[in-house]
C-alpha cells in the first residue's frame, strides 16, 4: 500500500510517433525474440526432461484415474497428497511438469517418470518413482546435557526418513557447531554409521566435553584506556554467576579489531593488539588475556580544507572541537563534521559530504588533517512516497506524513528528515528498521509545473512586481505546452527518477553558467539552448530576455518553504494537486475544485549559496535591520536577482530534488503493562497500564471482521491509556485520549478523567475531574499549551483541630482553571541529560467558585564538565530551580507545599510548609527553590553514577525569603534496562538551615520497575 506527496502531479502518458513500416518490423522482432525465449524455457527446467511423446499426445485429455507404481515403502495415498493432478480432471503437460518437480523435492525418489495408459474406463495417468533407501534407525550416543528432542531438530532425521549419507555427514556438521553456540568448545561428533551409501542405519558418537565459559577479560600494556572503558569495547562477554559467557574463538578477532579501533580514534595509530585464550585445568573456565602495545599518540599539526566554495573556510573553523595542536581525537571530528554538515543542509545539499583525512608526516607523532568536502548542490524535496509492509496494514499514511515534518517543495535539510525518522522510529507505532530512503533526482530528470492558478484565494490581478514577473517567468510557449503536456503535467522523466550518484562533476552547461556570472555581482544570465534544465529553467531564461531591456532578472520558480518562518518572506502560494485530481483534471481540461494550498516563500540566498566576504548575507533580515548603518539598501532590482537560485558568485548549479521513500511495517501498538513501584513519598504503588499509540478514534467497526482483524478504533495514531495505579498511600486511575496532530495540524488535542485518592498527615483528599488541553510545536525547541482543568475535590477525614483558614474548604469543592504556559526544551537527553537547558513558565487562572492566579516558573540547566575521550563518562553540573506565586484567595489544596526526593530533599514529603500552632499544615502561596548537583559515574558503561547536591529554597506565605532552608548530600543513582530508563535513586540529604516546624528526612528513594 503506497501513498505519495507530490510537488506537481506526473506525466502519465508518453505519444510517440513512428512511421508504419518500421512499426511492423518492430514488432515483428518482439514477438520472435518472445516466441524463442518462450520454447527455451519450457526445455530448459531444473534438470526435468520433457514429456514423452505419448504423452504429450495424450495431454490435455479427461483421466479417470491417477496411480503410482513402484513405490514399496511409501502409501500411495501419501504419495498422491503430493501431486496436483486429479481424476475425472483434464492432465495438461504444464501439470505433468509440476508433478513431477513436486515429487522429485520430498527427496523421496532417485526417478520419476509418468505415463499414460488407455484403458476400457478411459485414461489413466501413472507415476513411476524410484524410492531412495529408508532410514531404519536413528541413534544418538554421549549426548548428557543436550536433550534428544534437540538432537532430532538440528539433524531432522528420524526413522522411515530417506536415507542420503552426504546429508547425514552435514548432520554431524550443524550439531558440533549447535554444542559450540552453546558454550561446547571441545564438543567432538563421530558418524559411526551412516557415512556410507550401502548402510541404513544412523549412529552418531558425541563426546560434550565441559561447557566453557569466559570467566575474565583481562588487559596487560594499556596506560591510556582503563580496563573497564576496553572491556565495554569487546564483543565477548563474562559469565553473571552461572549464565551467559559462552566461550566462542571467533569473537577474539573481532575484539582485537574494536580495540585498535578504539585506539585508533584517539590518535594512537601505530597501536598493536594480540589475543590469548587461558584455559583451566578441567577446560571448563577461559581467560582472554589481550596485550596491548599502545606507541605514540599523534597531533595535530594542520587543519586544511579541501573542495568548500559555497561555504567559506572561516566559516567552517568557526566553534572547531578538533583544534591544532590537540591529540587527534575522533569523537571531537565527528561533531565538526556533524556541524559542517549541518550548514550544508540549512541550504539544502542534502548529499554534501565531509570526509577528515588524517595525512602523516615524516615527523613521528605528527599528523596533518584535511577536510574533503563535496558540496553537492542544493536541492528540495519532490516526492514523499509511503509504502507500508505486511499483508493488511490499517495505519492512515497521514500517520507518516505528519511526524516526519518535512513536505514536498522544503529544502531537503538532513537534519529534518533525520529529526523525522527519529520521530518515526520513537513513536512506537513501527518495528525497528524503518527504511528511510531518499533518492537523487538532479533537474537534468525534472521539469516544473507551470504555474498559472490561483494564488489563496485571489486572482493574480493586483499583485506586486516580484509576483508578476514570477507569473511571467514560468509562463511556457505553446511548443513548450505540446512538448510537454498541458498545465499540471511534466516530462516522463518523472516517472523513472534516477538514483546515480548526486557528485556529478562540472559540465559544460555548469560552465557555461560560471562564465556568465561576472566576479563583482551577478547579473542576468542566459541560459544556453542546449541546457537539461527543464521547464522553470527555460522559462525563467525566456522572462529574462523580456526584461533585458530593464535590466531586471525574472527569478526561476522555487519551491515552497514550511518551515523556519522567521527567515522567510510569505509572498504567494503555489497549487499542489495530488496525482489522480491531476490526471482528472487533464481529462477534464479544469483544475481540481479544492486544490490543496501551500504557502510559496522566497528562498533566502544565504540558504542555497555561499556569498563573498564583501557581501555578506544576513539570514532572516534585510540589511535596514541588520544592525549596520553603513549598508546601503538594495533596490527592488538587486533583490530580484538575488533571490533567484542560480545567484551564485562562485559557479552557477541548478538545484536538484529528492525523493523520500518510506517503508515501514506496523509495530504492536497496544501494550498491557504491569509495574511496581516504592518511594519515600508516595509509598508502594502498582502500575496497570494499557496503552494503545494507534488508536482512531473516528474509526468505530462496521463488521465483526473490523474487530477480528484489529481495524476497529486503530490506526490514526492517536493514542488511548488506561492506567490503575493503586497504592497504600495514593492511588489514581486515569482515562486519556490524544492527537499529536489534530485534523492533521501541529496542533495536538488532549482529553482525559481521572479520579485521585491519598492520605495526606493531615487529611484525606480525593480528586475527580477532567482536563482538556491543546499543544503545538513550534520548533524542536519551543513548544506551548492551552489547558482547562475541571476537578470535585473533597477534603474529608481532617485532623483535629482544624484550623478555621481551612474549615471553608473541609467537604467538597468544584475547581475550574484555565492555564496557558510555554516551554522551551534543548536537552539531549529526557532521562539522564548532560547538556542544555529546560525552562518551563506557566500561569493559571481560577474562575466560578474560586478566583485566584497562580504562576510558576521551573528551569534546569545541564553542563558537561568533563568526559572521557570518547564521549562516555560525562561528569554533569545541573543548576535547577522553581518559582511559584499563587493569590491569597488560592485554596489550601492548591497552594505550594516543598519535601522529598523530588523537590526538597533533607526534610519529609511536604515537610517544608507554613503551620499553625498545632503543625497543621496550610501550604503556602510562595515558593522558591534551587538545587546544585554534580553527577559522576562510577563504573566505564555509565551504569552506576554517584551524586553531590545541595538543595535550598523556601515555602511561605508570603513574597520572602526570611525562612530560608539548605541542606547538602550524597546519593548514588543505578540504571537497569531490565527494569526501565528511570534510574532508580537512593539520597542521604542533611539539613543546615532549618526552621522549628519542619518536618526532617535524611534518608529518600525511589525504585521502580517497568515490564
Amino acid at each position: 500500500m503506497t501513498d505519495r506527496l507530490s510537488i506537481i502531479p506526473r506525466y502519465d502518458r508518453t505519444i510517440v510517433r513512428v512511421s508504419r513500416p518500421y512499426a511492423a518490423a518492430f514488432v515483428w522482432v518482439i514477438l520472435s525474440l518472445l516466441l524463442t525465449v518462450r520454447s527455451e524455457a519450457q526445455v530448459q527446467d531444473a534438470g526435468l526432461t520433457d514429456p514423452p511423446a505419448e504423452v504429450s499426445e495424450e495431454a490435455g485429455r479427461l483421466v479417470y484415474d491417477v496411480r503410482i507404481e513402484g513405490n514399496e515403502t511409501i502409501p500411495e495415498a501419501v504419495i498422491l497428497q503430493k501431486i496436483q493432478s486429479q481424476p475425472q480432471r483434464p492432465v495438461t503437460e504444464r501439470q505433468l511438469r509440476e508433478d513431477k518437480r513436486s515429487l522429485l523435492n520430498t527427496r523421496w525418489f532417485f526417478d520419476v517418470q509418468e505415463r499414460i495408459d488407455k484403458t476400457p474406463n478411459g485414461y489413466v495417468l501413472i507415476f513411476e518413482v524410484k524410492e531412495r533407501p529408508i532410514v531404519q534407525r536413528v541413534q544418538y550416543v554421549g549426548n548428557k546435557k543436550i536433550k534428544l528432542k534437540h538432537l532430532e531438530a538440528w539433524t531432522g532425521l528420524k526413522a522411515g526418513s530417506p536415507f542420503d549419507y552426504v546429508a547425514n555427514q552435514e548432520a554431524v556438521r550443524r550439531i558440533e557447531q549447535e554444542y559450540k553456540d552453546k558454550g561446547y568448545y571441545f564438543v567432538e561428533v563421530k558418524l559411526v554409521k551412516g557415512g556410507k551409501p550401502g548402510d541404513r542405519e544412523v549412529i552418531f558418537r558425541i563426546t560434550e566435553g565441559p561447557k566453557v565459559q569466559v570467566k575474565e577479560r583481562n588487559f596487560t600494556g594499556n596506560v591510556f584506556w582503563s580496563d573497564g572503558s576496553l572491556r565495554k569495547n569487546l564483543v565477548s562477554k563474562e559469565a553473571f554467576l552461572f549464565w551467559g559467557g559462552h566461550y566462542n574463538p571467533d569473537t577474539m578477532p573481532a575484539d582485537i579489531e574494536a580495540l585498535k579501533a578504539y585506539y585508533r580514534g584517539v590518535g594512537y595509530f601505530d597501536v598493536e593488539v594480540t589475543g590469548e585464550p587461558r584455559f583451566s585445568e578441567d577446560k571448563s573456565d577461559v581467560e582472554l588475556l589481550y596485550t596491548i602495545k599502545e606507541g605514540m599518540r599523534y597531533t595535530v599539526r594542520s587543519i586544511s580544507y579541501e573542495g568548500n566554495e559555497v561555504v567559506q573556510t572561516s566559516r567552517l573553523k568557526t566553534d572547531s572541537k578538533q583544534e591544532i595542536g590537540q591529540k587527534f581525537n575522533s569523537w571531537m571530528l565527528s561533531k565538526d563534521v556533524q556541524r559542517m554538515l549541518g550548514y550544508y543542509g540549512e541550504m539544502g545539499h542534502y548529499f554534501a559530504s565531509v570526509n577528515p583525512v588524517p595525512h602523516f608526516t615524516e615527523t613521528p607523532g605528527v599528523v596533518d588533517l584535511i577536510f574533503e568536502i563535496d558540496e553537492d548542490r542544493p536541492r528540495y524535496i519532490r516526492d514523499i512516497s509511503v509504502n507500508y509492509g505486511g499483508d493488511s496494514p490499517h495505519t492512515k499514511h497521514t500517520v507518516v506524513l505528519d511526524r516526519i515534518q518535512v513536505q514536498p517543495g522544503d529544502l531537503a535539510d538532513p537534519r529534518k528528515i533525520r529529526r523525522g525518522k527519529s520521530r518515526l522510529a520513537g513513536s512506537g507505532l513501527f518495528e525497528p528498521g524503518i527504511v528511510f530512503e531518499p533518492v537523487p533526482v538532479d533537474p537534468e530528470q525534472t521539469s516544473f509545473a507551470s504555474v498559472a492558478g490561483t494564488f489563496r484565494g485571489q486572482s493574480a490581478d493586483g499583485l506586486d512586481d516580484w509576483t508578476q514577473t514570477f507569473l511571467q517567468a514560468v509562463e511556457v510557449s505553446a511548443d513548450e505546452t505540446v512538448r510537454r503536456g498541458t498545465i499540471g503535467d511534466y516530462s516522463e522523466l518523472w516517472d523513472s527518477p534516477s538514483t546515480q550518484s548526486a557528485q556529478r562533476p562540472a559540465t559544460e552547461e555548469t560552465e557555461q553558467f560560471s562564465e556568465q556570472i561576472p566576479d563583482t555581482r551577478p547579473t542576468p544570465h542566459v541560459v544556453p539552448a542546449q541546457s537539461a534544465i527543464q521547464t522553470s529553467n527555460t522559462a525563467a531564461v525566456t522572462a529574462a530576455k523580456q526584461q533585458s531591456s530593464t535590466g531586471l532578472a525574472a527569478p526561476a520558480v522555487q519551491p515552497a518553504h514550511f518551515l523556519n518562518s522567521e527567515e522567510q518572506d510569505l509572498t504567494t502560494a503555489l497549487q499542489i494537486v495530488s496525482r489522480s485530481d491531476a490526471a482528472s483534471a487533464a481529462e477534464n481540461s479544469v483544475l481540481p475544485t479544492e486544490p490543496r494550498v501551500v504557502p510559496f516563500r522566497t528562498a533566502d540566498p544565504g540558504l542555497l549559496f555561499a556569498v563573498s566576504e564583501e557581501a555578506p548575507v544576513f539570514r532572516a533580515q534585510s540589511p535596514q535591520n541588520s544592525g549596520d548603518t553603513d549598508v546601503e539598501a538594495p533596490t527592488r532590482e538587486d533583490q530580484m536577482i538575488n533571490e533567484s537560485p542560480f545567484r551564485n558568485q562562485f559557479r552557477a548549479i541548478p538545484p536538484g530534488w529528492v525523493d523520500i521513500n518510506v517503508n515501514a511495517t506496523e509495530g504492536r501498538t497496544g501494550r498491557l503493562m504491569f509495574g511496581a513501584g516504592v518511594n519515600s513519598n508516595s509509598g508502594l504503588v502498582g502500575n496497570f497500564v494499557w496503552d494503545e499509540s494507534n488508536f482512531d478514534l473516528f474509526r468505530p467497526p462496521t463488521t465483526f471482521a473490523d474487530i477480528l482483524e484489529g481495524r476497529a478504533w486503530r490506526g490514526g495514531g492517536q493514542r488511548f491509556r488506561a492506567e490503575a495505579a493503586p497504592g497504600n498511600m495514593v492511588s489514581r486511575y486515569a482515562l486519556t485520549w490524544t492527537d499529536p496532530y489534530f485534523m492533521y495540524t501541529d496542533y495536538s488535542l488532549s482529553v482525559g478523567g481521572f479520579y485521585f485518592n491519598r492520605f495526606y498527615s493531615e487529611w484525606t483528599e480525593d480528586r475527580v475531574g477532567g482536563r482538556v488541553s491543546v499543544g503545538r510545536q513550534f520548533s524542536p525547541e519551543w513548544s506551548g499549551a492551552l489547558a482547562l482543568r475541571l476537578e470535585d475535590i473533597e477534603m474529608r477525614n481532617l485532623r483535629a483541630p482544624v484550623p478555621s483558614v481551612v474549615l471553608p474548604w473541609v467537604g467538597h469543592n468544584f475547581l475550574s482553571t484555565g492555564r496557558i504556559s510555554v516551554t522551551h526544551d534543548t536537552r539531549d537527553s529526557a532521562m539522564l541529560p548532560t547538556e542544555g537547558h529546560y525552562f518551563d513558565v506557566g500561569y493559571e487562572q481560577a474562575f466560578n467558585e474560586f478566583n485566584y492566579p497562580k504562576v510558576d516558573t521551573e528551569f534546569r540547566q545541564y553542563f558537561t564538565l568533563h568526559s572521557r575521550p570518547d564521549g562516555s563518562g560525562s561528569q554533569v553540573l545541573t543548576l535547577a530551580g522553581a518559582l511559584g506565586w499563587a493569590g491569597d484567595d488560592t485554596p489550601v489544596f492548591e497552594r505550594y507545599f516543598a519535601g522529598g526526593f523530588q523537590s526538597f530533599r533533607g526534610f519529609r514529603f511536604r515537610g517544608v510548609t507554613p503551620r499553625d500552632a498545632t503543625g497543621f499544615s496550610l501550604g503556602g502561596t510562595f515558593q522558591a527553590l534551587g538545587t546544585v548537583e554534580y553527577r559522576l559515574p562510577l563504573t566505564a558503561d555509565d551504569m552506576i553514577s554517584a551524586v553531590a547536591f545541595s538543595d535550598f529554597g523556601t515555602v511561605d506565605d508570603e513574597v520572602t525569603l526570611s525562612e530560608f532552608r539548605a541542606t547538602a548530600g550524597f546519593g548514588l543513582r543505578l540504571t537497569i534496562p531490565q527494569m526501565g530508563p528511570v534510574p532508580l535513586a537512593f539520597d542521604f540529604a542533611f539539613p543546615i538551615t532549618t526552621q522549628p516546624a519542619d518536618r526532617e528526612q535524611i534518608f529518600s528513594f525511589y525504585v521502580g520497575i517497568n515490564r
